[in-house]
């Protein structure tokens, strides 16, 4: 759905904010938005608050399995 909808004219960005709250099935359905090699046009941004969630928690893994994918991640910390 994403590839037939985004363009060089009309890109994507989708936003979600409070990741920290995040289950595995969203968690799951992000992934396969991020690294779909045939997606063009399309950002992704996810912010969550760094003080709520532990080494532990789901989001960690998922952003290190992404890197390990060779994913881009641009973290900026604010406060």
């Amino acid at each position: 759905f994403i590839r037939a909808i985004t363009t060089v004219s009309h890109p994507l960005i989708l936003f979600l904010d409070d990741l920290q709250w995040v289950d595995e099935l969203s968690l799951q359905l992000i992934s396969v938005l991020v690294t779909d090699t045939e997606t063009n046009n399309f950002l992704f941004i996810g912010s969550y608050r760094e003080n709520e969630i532990g080494t532990s928690h789901p989001l960690i893994s998922y952003i290190d399995e992404l890197k390990k994918r060779e994913i881009t991640i641009t973290d900026i910390n604010i406060g």
